[in-house]
């Protein structure tokens, strides 16, 4: 029998007419997992594309059996620990495309594998939910029969919520009508080491306890690095969930082994009747609550996600020197003062009022400055004063040069002319307080006199 040409999905490919493939994220036994573009919303989706040709038609058929039944249960369920299923699409070559929901962050077996076994709080804050999923599932008539920490995905929202979510629905059933999807030769499907003990003795009935006996083995799990039923092969994971007896582990309190020893019974009636039962007896077994185990969650998950946003180089200055025709003025890099310089700014005034007080009132000499040399001015109000601007703290990088009745000229004529007003009966000198001058490079030594030879009233 002719067996149907694989289909070869690249990026750029178009689906449904809208969507345009990004990158492939996930290969699974049923299909690829796609990042795609929604053209008409300018939404990122993800496409599960189910592979045809690489079997021969019987087997097909049941993959494409499980696959529409993965749609059409998924589009029963609402909640927010379950993957949202918007879709699915049918090429004309046969193709079928299941449009999700596109989720950041990493599945739990991910997670595990990168941080190790977790504690009991983390470890029920990410299981808590997943539960409560399945008590949703389990309500509307519909057991999962997969739960493993690869089908429990740990998404983080862009404010950092991280939402644990049970996805994979593929070989889910309906426990009151329908039939259960089987395999051609009848064996089990799913993960044995996950798989309740009635699912392998091949029980006609399997309701909502074979999902809680699958959660409390990932539980286990989750806290131990260790599945309790692991094994070399399927067939001995098969024979220890049937056989094996699972001792306490030292890293689980002994409080929360009590409830996750009952879920994990060989007999559904000996485990919690519901997965909210469950979900409340670990809750209660900690002492912690949905609000509380949502905030450790978020604080501690370290999860991948939501790129952090953009900051600067370390080579970036976060300021710079924007010149105009008055001088220089100190700008932040979007063009706007930076609070860093205005706070030091204003630290700096303080400052110079403290050090004008003190020396404003002493007798000085004032020399010349140099015609070109370059000072950071702080303009402190004087009492009876007025000032050219109304900012108390402007700061501006401004040529300093001397006004004409500034700075005495020493002539030999004004020497003698001085020498002889100069009085002890002088006028006293003013206390009015000259600006702060902070020096942005050393200024020339100013020559000093022996001897003053004229005070200048107001300095």
């Amino acid at each position: 029998m002719t067996s149907v040409a694989v289909p070869r999905f690249e990026p750029q490919t178009r689906l449904g007419g809208k969507y345009r493939l990004t990158r492939r994220i996930a290969v699974g036994g049923m299909g690829e997992v796609w990042v795609a573009f929604n053209e008409a919303t300018h939404a990122d989706v993800a496409l599960k594309v189910l592979r045809r040709g690489d079997a021969d038609l019987a087997k097909e058929l049941q993959i494409e059996q499980r696959f529409r039944q993965e749609a059409r249960l998924s589009a029963m369920l609402s909640h927010r620990s379950i993957v949202k299923v918007y879709d699915m699409l049918e090429e004309p070559d046969g193709t079928l495309v299941l449009v999700m929901e596109l989720l950041r962050g990493e599945s739990l077996r991910r997670h595990l594998e990168k941080r190790g076994p977790l504690g009991a709080k983390e470890a029920v804050a990410i299981m808590s939910p997943v539960l409560s999923a399945l008590g949703h599932a389990h309500a509307r008539g519909i057991v999962h029969r997969d739960v493993t920490p690869s089908n429990i995905f740990l998404a983080v929202d862009q404010d950092g919520h991280v939402t644990p979510k049970l996805v994979d629905f593929g070989i889910a059933k309906l426990q009151n009508g329908g039939s259960p999807v089987k395999t051609e030769d009848g064996r089990l499907l799913g993960t044995p080491r996950y798989s309740a003990p009635e699912r392998i003795r091949c029980a006609s009935e399997v309701d909502g306890r074979a999902d809680v006996f699958s959660a409390a083995v990932v539980l286990y799990e989750t806290m131990t690095g260790v599945c309790p039923f692991a094994a070399s092969n399927s067939t001995g994971e098969l024979v220890a969930v049937l056989e094996r007896h699972v001792d306490p582990d030292e890293r689980i309190d002994p409080r929360l082994w009590v409830e996750i020893q009952r879920a994990m019974s060989k007999q559904p009636y000996e485990r919690h009747a519901t997965a909210h039962e469950l979900a409340a007896a670990l809750k209660a077994s900690i002492g912690e609550t949905d609000e509380s185990l949502q905030r450790w969650l978020n604080e501690t998950a370290q999860l991948p996600g939501w790129d952090p946003p953009a900051r600067a180089l370390p080579s970036e200055r976060p300021w710079a020197m924007e010149a105009n025709d008055r001088g220089a003025v100190v700008v932040s890099s979007k063009g706007k003062p930076s609070p860093a310089i205005l706070l030091g700014a204003k630290a700096l005034v303080v400052v110079g009022l403290v050090v004008a007080g003190f020396v404003g009132a002493q007798p000085r000499t004032r020399t010349s400055t140099p015609a070109g040399s370059v000072a950071l001015a702080l303009a402190v109000p004087t009492p009876g004063v007025s000032s050219p601007t109304t900012d108390p703290i402007a700061i501006a990088i401004a040529t300093a040069t001397a006004p004409p009745t500034a700075t005495a000229t020493a002539t030999p004529t004004a020497t003698a002319t001085a020498t002889a007003t100069a009085t002890p009966t002088a006028k006293p000198i003013s206390t009015h307080k000259a600006p702060l001058r902070l020096r942005l490079r050393p200024r020339p030594r100013p020559v000093r006199h022996r001897r003053p030879v004229a005070t200048t009233p107001g300095f």
